[in-house]
């Protein structure tokens, strides 16, 4: 507490204690105790001559005033009006400074100043019901409050919701909050303050209770804080998470057990990463998982998580085994990566709306919305809902706000089991604290949670109900409360005061001496250390099983809760797609790099290749521009490279989102083709783009829906070419570096740079396109572009269907004729018997053929599997009949 907060204080220990008949001794004592618990000996004897300073500097002002007065309302035990407004003024300057959990705490403090000498008059009373009433106590609340402090004989008359009676007697039953604990010689009493989040305790007996390795002062009230532990002296010990959960209804927590047995894990290469892990969990528990580095934390958060398979044994949830009847715990599990899974273009709201719009297909929108504002609020992220998420190199919000984000994602689905992965990496102290108090916060509502912490403070290491450490090889080495672990260890290691878990002045514990005591080395004969271990692990593991006997909770026999309602395929493809048009409206960088990057490089080629070869030579005429060829070329290499590149981070960017999305058992073919859809629009106009302008600035004229059909074929082609690299690669480095490995086939294979005659000769041949070109997408497009330029063309299309006429006329009368000649003489000389079939197979297709085009020759009546002189004859008539046909066209 700051200087200002003490003396307001003070001023109110005067005030109360001044009334009546003045201090007694005991309510001096009080004051003075109080000083000594939170101050340094040096100052305490300031504040306590201060104390008595406003003592008898009120008592002089008010007689010297009027003495008469002042003894007449002392007789009538009335509050002076000068008191009254003194103690107003000092509780709105203590209101202004105090948060709401200290001004709780303050007025514990000055009830148990009254209670400590037995006087609550009414003076008194006024007092306290001025402080209660401005620092917004609700009455009720400080009902429950005051009976607490001042009830320091028995426990049956605390019968309320927010009091907690642990005894070993008959009238804790008859209280709606008890629980027996077996010898203890009295009553710990319970309270719960609903509007703060607070635990006090007290005890009425004479037993010698220790809280935090602490005597509990007997009829003196403590806090309860978070990871508290109680040891009667008769009895096993009282823990914090144990106790608070009797406050919850048994309505409001979801029926979980969970079970692992006898947990086996192998890797691929046949190390074992975990060994004989059993671990046995009811609802509402927080459980940290602890061990050095390679000891398998995250292999076994896998594993529990359903995420890795075991090679032996079996996780159990409710009886359900997680790993092979998967699809009947679809949504109870949720598990936050170490890793953020945001997306880093959409703001705080926009990520968890479209998460809320995946999980829930019945809510109505209004509903949703209100659903995410409420998580957002309960996380204390409402006032930053609009801000874009950023990445972690450009960050818009706290590391701290991106983990309790991360929580958020898992938390609107409320998931019965939740595993966590290392949430305080990368935090500091202060929303380290923050996050795992959220997490405990959870747990205490009933969610079973698993979190593979590293390096915690005291204050974290105590908020955990139940920790599991293991040791290097996937060894457990302990499972229990956190507190009892160091008193294990340094039991196990003989050393001095192993019984202390935690400090005796300030209650903290050191979790490094854990780490200390397991990793011991031995010191050689020269007093430094070596590097074998005192304790190896097959040796901490063995006192493990020797010591500790875990027993299975038993299953429930009920399904376990689910709350996850995913909408149809086609459902979740629309919220996809706005999810990912979202993220990408708001990359205004993106956006702008790939609208912009179509047109600079339409006008930079077709500028580069606008070439002046006119018969003046002073104006650009299409028809002697000898580019043509390589802009078509390098269209279609530059609608490769902007399909390539639009699409080539999308899976990798995504993959972690993917990875826990997969948990929830969305469609990822949905998730595809919102990916191709959106791809394919943006490829479209780039494509549009491009042909716009380039055809434009050559003059390409009447060609524009040509082009763009092909280059944008080509474009999505690239696209998912592009998805197909990014979910085959993890780095985004190697997919670009990736790129033009497969852009420089595509260019010298698309038979514009060289022929396919003059390739290699292990790929080419004579008169065919080479196998390997066929394949080449670019190929099929250039041939596509070249022919369509050709042949459609505002002024070729006139004359193109008589040209080709003329032409195939041509060659059947200049090449075929004669060749079919050549065959039929061959027959008739007999001389090659074994192409005979051959031969006439040849001769009946093109005999057809020539039919068709020249209906009004008979056909030769003739078997065309026989060759005779009838045969020979009768085809022989066709040909000189179609050979004149053919001259005469």
């Amino acid at each position: 507490m700051s200087e200002e907060i003490l003396k307001a204080l003070t001023q109110l220990f005067a005030i109360i204690t001044k009334q009546d008949d003045g201090v007694t001794e005991v309510e001096r004592r009080f004051v003075e105790q109080f000083f000594k618990q939170r101050l340094s000996n040096d100052v305490v004897e300031e504040y306590l001559a201060l104390y008595e300073e406003f003592l008898v500097e009120k008592k002089r002002k008010r007689r010297a005033v009027d003495p008469e007065k002042e003894v007449k309302e002392e007789k009538k035990n009335l509050t002076s009006m000068k008191d009254s407004v003194r103690t107003l003024a000092i509780c709105k300057k203590i209101n202004k400074t105090l948060a709401q959990k200290q001004k709780v705490i303050v007025l514990v403090e000055l009830l148990e100043l009254v209670n400590s000498d037995k006087n609550f008059s009414p003076q008194r009373q006024e007092i306290i019901n001025t402080v209660s009433e401005v620092f917004n106590i609700e009455g009720s609340e400080y009902d429950v409050i005051e009976k607490f402090v001042l009830e320091d004989e028995s426990a049956s008359n605390l019968d309320y919701d927010n009091i907690l009676v642990a005894a070993d007697s008959p009238l804790d039953t008859a209280l709606q909050h008890h629980v027996h604990s077996k010898s203890l010689d009295g009553h710990l009493v319970f309270l719960r303050i609903p509007s703060v989040d607070m635990y006090f305790v007290k005890y009425i007996g004479k037993d010698e209770i220790l809280l935090n390795s602490s005597l509990l002062a007997e009829k003196r009230v403590s806090l309860f804080s978070s990871g508290s532990t109680i040891k009667p002296a008769k009895d096993a010990p009282l823990y914090y998470s144990d106790l608070i959960g009797h406050f919850q209804k048994n309505s409001e927590i979801p029926n979980v057990t969970f079970n692992s047995k006898n947990l086996e894990f192998k890797f691929p290469n046949g190390y074992i990463g975990l060994h004989d892990v059993n671990i046995t969990e009811d609802k509402g528990r927080l459980i940290g998982i602890m061990g050095a580095s390679g000891a398998g934390k995250t292999t076994l958060l896998n594993v529990l998580a359903g995420i890795e398979n075991p090679s032996k044994g079996e996780v159990l949830i409710n009886g359900i085994n997680i790993h092979t009847e998967s699809d009947k715990i679809q949504g109870v599990i949720g598990y936050i990566t170490q890793d953020d899974i945001l997306i880093e273009d959409l703001t705080v709201f926009e990520n968890l709306y479209f998460n809320a719009k995946l999980c829930f297909k019945d809510y109505s929108e209004n509903e949703i919305v209100e659903a995410v504002e409420t998580t957002l609020e309960n996380l204390g992220l409402l006032h930053i809902r609009d801000i874009q998420v950023g990445s972690v190199l450009n960050k818009k919000i706290s590391g701290g706000q991106r983990k309790r984000l991360n929580i958020a994602l898992e938390l609107i689905r409320e998931p019965a089991v939740m595993f966590v992965d290392e949430p305080t990496s990368g935090l500091s102290s202060r929303d380290s604290e923050n996050v795992i108090g959220l997490l405990k916060e959870l747990s205490l509502k009933g969610k079973l949670i698993f979190v593979v912490i590293h390096q915690p403070s005291s204050d974290i290491y105590k908020m955990f109900d139940k920790m599991f450490i293991m040791d290097t090889g996937g060894y457990p080495i302990y499972y229990g409360h956190p507190v009892e672990a160091i008193i294990h260890f340094r039991r196990a290691s003989n050393q001095i005061n192993s019984e202390k878990g935690q400090c005796a002045e300030c209650g903290s514990v050191n979790p490094e001496q854990l780490f200390d005591t397991v990793e011991a080395q031995v010191v050689n004969e020269y007093g430094q250390l070596t590097n074998k271990r005192k304790v190896n692990p097959l040796e901490w593991n063995a006192l493990y099983l020797d010591t500790f006997k875990v027993e299975h909770v038993p299953d429930k026999n009920e399904e376990p809760p689910n709350s996850l309602k995913i909408p149809s395929r086609f459902v979740q493809w629309l919220i996809y797609t706005k999810r990912d048009l979202k993220s990408k409206l708001g990359n205004t960088q993106y956006l702008m790099i790939n609208l912009l990057e179509a047109p600079f490089l339409a006008l930079l080629l077709s500028w580069l290749i606008r070439y002046t070869n006119s018969v003046d030579g002073t104006s650009y005429v299409f028809r002697y521009n000898e580019n043509l060829p390589a802009y078509i070329l390098m269209s279609i290499v530059v609608a490769l490279f902007m399909g390539l590149t639009v699409s080539a981070e999308e899976i990798i960017r995504d993959r972690k989102i993917q990875k826990r999305e997969s948990l929830l058992n969305l469609s990822r073919s949905s998730y595809l083709f919102s990916k191709i859809g959106i791809l394919f629009s943006l490829s479209a106009i780039q494509t549009i783009i491009f042909v716009l302008i380039g055809n434009s600035v050559l003059g390409i004229d009447g060609m524009y829906v040509h082009y763009w059909l092909m280059l944008f074929s080509i474009a999505c082609f690239a696209n998912v070419l592009g998805l197909n690299i990014s979910a085959s690669f993890n780095s985004a480095v190697t997919v670009y570096i990736v790129i033009p490995l497969l852009l420089i086939p595509q260019m010298v294979l698309s038979g514009a740079l060289f022929s396919f005659d003059k390739l290699n000769d292990t790929i080419s041949a004579k008169d065919k396109v080479p196998l390997v070109a066929d394949v080449m997408a670019s190929r099929w497009a250039y041939e596509g572009i070249a022919v369509q330029q050709f042949s459609g063309n505002n002024y070729q299309q006139y004359f193109f269907d008589a040209e080709k006429l003329k032409s195939d006329l041509n060659y059947r009368k200049s090449y075929l004729i004669p060749k079919l000649r050549d065959l039929l003489n061959e027959l008739k000389a007999g001389n090659d018997t074994l192409n005979v079939a051959y031969k006439l197979e040849i001769i009946e297709a093109e005999v057809t053929k020539l039919n068709q085009i020249f209906k009004s020759i008979p056909s030769p009546d003739v078997n065309y599997k026989v060759y005779s002189a009838v045969y020979a004859q009768s085809i022989q008539g066709f040909i000189d009949e179609a050979e004149g046909r053919l001259v005469n066209h």
